[in-house]
């Protein structure tokens, strides 16, 4: 009897001990996801651009280091050839095809967008007669360029309140390295970027008058471009703040978006206004979480 207890209270000390073993494996798992996910991000104020990542980049990425001053040049000479326009390339990031680079115009238009360069993995070389874009992608960052030129009264209006919002507020932008090596969100600053994709009539014309001209003045474009007839729902405006130390703030989110709604004099758009916490993900440089606060169509038309 006393043997048959023995037997009982072992299987039963075991059955316990393995219970613990599985239970501490699960924390040991679930905490090793925790890091990584707190590993993806980084506080907006330190974020460069260093860990953006893009897919199955991984046996191109280190070529593309590698190769940097080719790829300046060749990119270089492509922008100039096919748009007409001087770039600095700030990046090259390795991706399935190749390698996505990350250039800004000199001068005006501004803009940040990119091209892909084609790289010989079994050769670890360039390939610089392989240079494309996508489709509209370079139009539209030059358009967005040249609707900042001829509508820099109420451009310079959006920068006075954001520059007002952050001056009063514990908010942040993007840092202007991480705008350079991973964004190519056409016209954009620390604050916001501009897409202009659906004016597409519009973007047809205006490029190609640049395209012809590329030295174009402000005012010679005005002459062809009326600001208070183009769809203002078409015009889009991205504005994104980042609290500097916290979580976003409902009632200081709700404080912005009533004060961007009083505001007069900014570009005709349709506005989405975003609030993140300090943190940025270092492999997509997106501030979208779970816990952002965002309000989109708000429609600003003057003259309604």
């Amino acid at each position: 009897m006393k043997y048959l207890c023995l037997i009982s209270f072992s299987v039963v000390f075991l059955l316990g001990g393995c219970v613990t073993m599985n239970d501490s494996n699960q924390l040991q798992d679930d905490q090793s996801e925790i890091e990584e996910v707190h590993d993806r991000y980084v506080n907006v104020t330190d974020y460069t651009g260093e860990g953006y990542d893009l897919p199955d980049g991984e046996a191109t990425d280190p070529i593309a280091n590698e190769k940097m001053t080719e790829i300046e040049k060749a990119v270089s000479t492509f922008f100039l050839e096919e748009y007409k326009t001087d770039v600095i390339v700030h990046n090259a990031v390795g991706n399935a095809d190749g390698a996505t680079v990350f250039v800004q115009s000199i001068g005006e238009p501004q803009f940040h967008t990119y091209a892909m360069i084609g790289i010989d993995i079994e050769k670890g070389d360039i390939k610089a007669e392989n240079i494309w874009t996508e489709t509209n992608q370079v139009e539209q960052a030059i358009f967005s360029g040249l609707l900042v030129m001829i509508m820099e009264e109420e451009f310079s209006e959006l920068d006075t309140f954001i520059s007002e919002i952050a001056a009063t507020n514990p908010v942040v932008g993007l840092r202007e390295e991480a705008i350079n090596n991973v964004k190519a969100t056409a016209y954009t600053t620390p604050y916001y970027f501009v897409q202009p994709l659906a004016l597409r009539d519009e973007m047809a014309q205006m490029t190609n008058l640049y395209f012809d001209n590329p030295n174009i003045s402000a005012d010679e474009l005005r002459q062809h471009f009326d600001k208070e007839s183009y769809e203002a729902e078409k015009l889009i405006i991205s504005i994104s703040f980042f609290m500097e130390e916290k979580e976003p703030d409902p009632a200081l989110f709700d404080n912005i978006v009533d004060s961007f709604k009083d505001v007069e004099g900014v570009p005709r758009a349709n506005y989405t206004l975003s609030l993140h916490d300090n943190k940025i993900n270092k492999q997509s440089a997106s501030g979208d979480q779970n816990n952002s606060l965002e309000i989109s169509d708000i429609i600003k038309r003057r003259g309604d």
